[in-house]
């Protein structure tokens, strides 16, 4: 029998955290933060506090109730945590042979951070290198440690975790796995095992593996507005289970996904679990080729002006989009040290990369402030190529540039002093809920004060970009019709919706001859 725990991604988009159990074994399908639900708890002043370990995440419903998967130096006593919290709540004790990560993006990796470090993590190798660089280059998060755990310890006097001293104890590096045999070079090795602190590594190098427990698994490279994005197909005594991740067909890698469409058609699935972000939406999607002509387009008409991109933290693919635009427009595009660190990092392990130490057209943002560890390691090595700028140089010079700031970098500004009439292209998704429409509003008031030209930002009362706006962001999710297609290629028995707000309607708008599944938080789908 084939048992299948939605414990995350049921009617909502992320926190994928999904049990698959077959013939002896336990994998999860991703395990990532929902942040619809913790929105409803935390904010950015108000987040659970890691000196009481697990207690606010099991408070709040944001971990499952699951007992022999979590890490014990940060357990809190499940007696009084549950008997207070759900007492009619049935805590189940399993094994996990492995969570199989789809890719990066928090909502998926992120409460990886919690699970005991000696459950192996199965991705790709661009997944796991981005996933340490993003935790390098994070601040302390402990919703971050996603590549290596930072041990803790509970002070007996007043049950306060803390993190043990860093000259005594290392940092305990997870196990990653890939399913494709892909080496990794000398320089690739070094870096895995480095790290970003004061505190060393414990490192783990990863393996090369084709089966979990008693279950082979393959994955499959898919487009997605992260690099290293993957599905994965399990085998089980009863056929295959496919999980798609997340995933498009309108980015500069959707051939990828139609790869993995062929294939996955071809292991004749039993089960398929697909992601509906936008099953709702009609109609294509804008692709990221109309988002280079857009941008360049913009971009030439504001000659002699200030322009900066807005784009989603971690898209790489969208700031090499900007890194073609700047280099026809013979500007320079100014990155901060995280995208440096991170572009980096990917260099060693994607050809497709370029080094920005080495890229002509990259060149790094520096600030007065206090600088930690790899930041300052990136300062030198900059410094030395003469690849550094100040917000006096770009003052000066304003039409030799395009800054990669977000909103969160938007008082920067008050240090360029940008001249009006400059451009900020808004390239990032839509305002979802209120928190956002809030944040667009805020955005908007700066842009005025600063006099800069606003293109492509979603209305600050419905959160949705005008018709006319739009065109400066490509979706990192297939469309209803393009999902519809896929799913019908691949022909499932079963179809499980998750990542999704809308799962009513697959059942209504796919071939009668698919059974539709739609899961319950914690409810097991027997198959």
């Amino acid at each position: 029998m084939i048992s299948i725990t939605v414990y995350g991604g049921a009617g909502t988009i992320g926190g994928n955290k999904i049990l698959l159990e077959a013939d002896d074994t336990a994998v999860s399908l991703d395990f990532g933060i929902n942040y619809n639900l913790w929105s409803q708890y935390f904010e950015e002043y108000l987040k659970p506090r890691s000196a009481r370990g697990l207690a606010d995440l099991f408070e709040t419903g944001l971990l499952p109730a699951v007992k022999g998967i979590y890490r014990r130096d940060l357990e809190p006593s499940w007696e009084n945590i549950w008997d207070r919290v759900s007492p009619n709540t049935r805590i189940r004790e399993i094994h996990l042979d492995a969570v199989l990560l789809s890719h990066a993006h928090l909502d998926h990796s992120g409460h990886i951070s919690f699970l005991h470090h000696d459950i192996p993590i199965v991705c790709s190798t661009t997944t796991a290198f981005l996933v340490k660089a993003i935790q390098d280059s994070s601040r302390g998060d402990f919703e971050k440690e996603v590549c290596y755990v930072i041990p803790r310890e509970r002070k007996e006097q007043d049950h306060r975790f803390t993190s043990k001293d860093y000259q005594q104890y290392r940092s305990i590096q997870r196990q990653f796995c890939f399913t494709d045999a892909k080496s990794i070079s000398t320089e690739a090795s070094k870096f895995w095992q480095e790290s970003s602190t004061r505190r060393k590594i414990e490192p783990k190098q990863p393996i090369t593996i084709t089966t979990i427990g008693n279950l082979p698994v393959r994955n499959f490279p898919v487009d997605h507005s992260i690099y290293g994005a993957t599905a994965f197909a399990v085998k089980t005594s009863q056929g295959w289970v496919i999980y798609t991740g997340d995933l498009r067909l309108h980015g500069k890698m959707g051939h990828l996904t139609r790869k993995f469409i062929s294939e996955a058609k071809a292991l004749h699935p039993i089960v398929l679990l697909s992601e509906g972000t936008n099953i709702k939406e009609e109609g294509s999607n804008i692709t990221e080729e109309m988002v280079v002509n857009n941008a360049l387009n913009k971009v030439l008409q504001a000659q002699g002006k200030l322009v900066i991109a807005d784009f989603g933290p971690r898209n790489l693919e969208r700031l090499l989009t900007f890194k073609e635009v700047a280099r026809q427009c013979n500007r320079k595009l100014v990155i901060l040290p995280r995208d440096a660190y991170l572009l980096q990092s990917l260099h060693l392990v994607m050809d497709e990369v370029p080094d920005p130490v080495e890229d002509d057209t990259i060149t790094l943002y520096t600030e007065a402030r206090s600088a930690v560890d790899w930041e300052k390691h990136l300062y030198t090595q900059y410094r030395k190529r003469g690849k550094c700028v100040h917000p006096d140089d770009i003052r000066q010079a304003q039409g030799d540039y395009i800054l990669c700031f977000s909103f969160w970098d938007i008082n920067k500004l008050i240090d360029i002093c940008p001249g009006e009439g400059g451009v900020y292209i808004y390239s990032s998704s839509e305002a979802f809920d209120e928190e956002q429409r809030i944040d667009v509003k805020r955005l908007k008031r700066w842009l005025a004060h600063f006099k800069l030209l606003p293109v492509g930002i979603p209305s600050a009362k419905t959160g949705k970009v005008a018709a006319s706006e739009q065109g400066f962001h490509s979706s990192g999710h297939a469309s209803g019709p393009e999902l519809l297609e896929l799913i019908e290629a691949i022909n499932p028995g079963v179809v499980i919706p998750i990542h999704t707000e809308h799962p009513r309607v697959f059942a209504s708008k796919l071939s009668s001859t698919m059974q539709v599944r739609i899961p319950k938080i914690g409810v097991p789908i027997k198959l």
